[in-house]
């Protein structure tokens, strides 16, 4: 083998893997400036293609996550800045950079809280614990950050918030919960009641002379009976519950059989009452097991079986889960860097903190407008 020529041939080979390289890195860092001028431009969906476009050239630099992060926030896909924050916080070299990722984790989880609120109070708490970890994580890195330390407390005043309605919440539905079987037991006694009501009439068929004082008793107890199935009827209907809307339809079909069985009653038709006393019984014992079936003990069971025996998408919960991690305030642009060199910081990091505390205190003027209660304040813990 001639030595001289296969160290000649690879000295070529490095030189071509080099220049390689860096044409690879120049590409990265071309397409980083022009997404820099377009973000500068306020055009963020150009900016967000073209970082992303650097990020498939340059996947473990950190700079470029950031600012794909920052496009991504601009253009409220807080879940797909949060998973580039992330990613530029795990990946980061500098302590600021890894602070600055940090911070605007904790605003993305901010804004995926407010998302949440109005539909899912218990993923706003989640997001916004998310959010309050993340403003922590960046004062451990740097508690010089007075803007962390800011949203922090914006942060924490909202989870408060949010906790107490979720705690009104699961004790409004713990109340309607004991009121349903409260009524479960009292349907269950009236269903007893009006079976020993048809027994009693079967009772009376046949008798010479019939008993007018208890024929009479019996129509009473008939009446009052009737009566009480009307007034729980009339509660259903004027419950905020909906589901309780089937029980309120089967005591309606009970009271019918009740007014069936009282004029049977009245007429000296005792056979005939028996049965429609039969039939309204049945229909309040539907009336109990509708409202079983809404306790919300038993559906979450249900639920949960259900889940159990339905194939999982683990690929598609393991991207959610990664990407749950995102919420609050503005974010920055441009970082600069040796990967990604030519990045201009588009606007300050501290007008980022004040944008949402200023959007918190006209949330709170808007409050006492409509006469409602705002914030408590909270313990500065940073």
């Amino acid at each position: 083998m001639n030595w001289r020529h296969f160290l000649r041939t690879m000295v070529i080979v490095g030189m071509v893997i080099g220049f390689r390289a860096l044409a690879w890195a120049e590409s990265a860092r071309s397409l980083v400036a022009r997404g820099n001028s377009a973000y500068a431009a306020q055009n963020f969906e150009e900016a967000r293609k073209l970082y992303e476009e650097a990020a498939s050239l340059e996947p473990q630099s950190p700079e470029i996550q950031y600012n794909l992060g920052n496009a991504r926030y601009k253009l409220n896909d807080f879940e797909g800045a949060a998973a580039a924050y992330q990613q530029a916080a795990t990946q980061g070299r500098s302590r600021e950079l890894i602070s600055r990722s940090e911070f605007n984790l904790g605003n993305t989880a901010f804004r995926q809280g407010e998302a949440a609120e109005a539909k899912d109070q218990e993923a706003a708490v989640k997001t916004f614990q998310e959010s309050v970890e993340h403003f922590r994580a960046t004062l451990d890195l740097d508690k010089t950050y007075k803007e962390a330390g800011r949203n922090l407390e914006v942060s924490k005043k909202r989870l408060q918030k949010v906790q107490a309605e979720l705690k009104k919440q699961q004790a409004a539905k713990e109340e309607a919960q004991r009121q349903q079987q409260e009524m479960a037991k009292d349907l269950e006694k009236m269903a007893d009641q009006q079976q020993a009501m048809a027994d009693q009439s079967r009772e009376q068929e046949g008798q010479e002379p019939p008993d007018s004082q208890a024929k009479a008793n019996q129509a009473a107890e008939q009446k009052d009976l009737q009566g009480k199935t009307e007034d729980m009827r009339q509660k259903m209907g004027q419950s905020k519950d909906k589901d309780t809307g089937q029980a309120a339809r089967d005591l309606e079909q009970a009271g019918q059989k009740q007014q069936e069985a009282l004029d049977n009653l009245q007429a000296d038709k005792p056979n005939e009452a028996a049965q429609a006393q039969d039939e309204a019984a049945a229909k309040l014992r539907e009336a109990k097991e509708s409202l079983q079936d809404q306790n919300p003990e038993k559906k979450q069971g249900e639920a949960g079986q259900q889940a159990k025996e339905q194939p999982k998408d683990n690929g598609k919960e393991d991207k959610n889960e990664e990407q749950q991690a995102a919420q609050p305030d503005e974010a920055k642009q441009g970082q600069e860097s040796e990967e990604a060199a030519g990045a201009e910081n588009a606007e300050p990091m501290d007008q980022t903190a004040q944008d949402l505390l200023n959007e918190e205190k006209q949330n709170a003027i808007r409050r006492q407008n409509q006469n409602t209660t705002g914030f408590e304040p909270v313990d500065k813990d940073w």
